[in-house]
């Protein structure tokens, strides 16, 4: 496999140690609730030069109306007694930790190596990992249903589905086989909730996301995947997902760069689908 792009492993890490600074998030009773501080005790985020970088204001303004609307749905999930959450790219997110519930099954999937640190990371916080299934996978290579099979997902069951700031880092036709995949592995009754970044209608996406890896990366970006909603939406569609609430938008401003003499926002915007 090959390395993975250093400002991603970087971006993961800074997302983590953010989240650990969000305040009063909500847990279930079996559940601890300081997860996700101990889950990154120790972690560094660290820039090109090699220097720890600061958590900064900005990044908890972004993340202050993400966390409460994934939070929300896994309570809510839980809640309707749904059993199998299914949390893909989940990096270091503390989620099957601070939910626990004795009828509810976690399966978390990412790179192999993302799954080995986090294996590492519970191991030295200590934590109970009742209910956690931690499975490895390439999604620009592996089937998600495959891999979700041999994880022990039972795809007559609904399930919550999770890719919470994902898909900006996928290709185009990996997040559409992606979405496709999960589609295949969701009983009627499952929802899937993802974040999308979306720029405005008129833009061309490819120059959008060329423009935002010079400006923003010097031409090394991880960033693969930013379109617009209308495009986004007929994506889920061809994939058999519906989209709920689609007037409605939630949607927090990300970052904004220069495209042909106008400025482009790109947003992140919250999509919740049905099968």
């Amino acid at each position: 496999m090959s390395e993975e792009n250093p400002t991603l492993t970087m971006i993961r890490k800074f997302v983590s140690i953010g989240r650990a600074e969000l305040p009063g998030r909500p847990h279930t009773v079996g559940g601890d609730p300081d997860a996700q501080r101990a889950l990154v005790f120790g972690m560094q985020a660290v820039g090109d030069d090699g220097t720890p970088i600061e958590i900064g204001g900005a990044l908890l303004d972004l993340l202050a109306p993400r966390a409460p609307y994934f939070d929300q749905l896994v309570v809510d999930a839980i809640t309707s007694g749904v059993t199998q959450i299914v949390n893909i790219g989940v990096g270091f997110d503390d989620r099957a930790l601070r939910f626990r519930d004795p009828h509810v099954t976690f399966f978390e999937i990412d790179l192999a190596h993302v799954i080995d640190e986090k294996r590492s990371q519970l191991e030295k916080a200590g934590a109970d990992q009742t209910g956690l299934v931690l499975a490895a996978a390439d999604l620009h290579i592996d089937d998600i249903g495959e891999v979700l099979n041999r994880a022990g997902h039972d795809r007559s069951k609904p399930s919550l589905f999770l890719a919470e700031h994902l898909f900006l880092f996928l290709e185009q036709l990996d997040v559409e086989i992606l979405l496709t995949g999960m589609a295949g592995s969701a009983a009627p009754g499952s929802v899937l909730a993802v974040t999308a970044e979306v720029h405005p209608e008129g833009f061309d996406s490819a120059e959008v996301l060329s423009t935002a890896d010079q400006v923003m990366f010097g031409g090394t970006s991880p960033l693969h995947t930013i379109l617009s909603r209308e495009t986004w939406l007929t994506l889920f569609a061809d994939s058999g997902w519906t989209v709920k609430d689609v007037g409605i938008l939630t949607a927090v401003d990300h970052f904004a760069v220069p495209v042909d003499g106008q400025t482009a926002q790109i947003q992140t915007q919250f999509l919740t689908a049905t099968i």
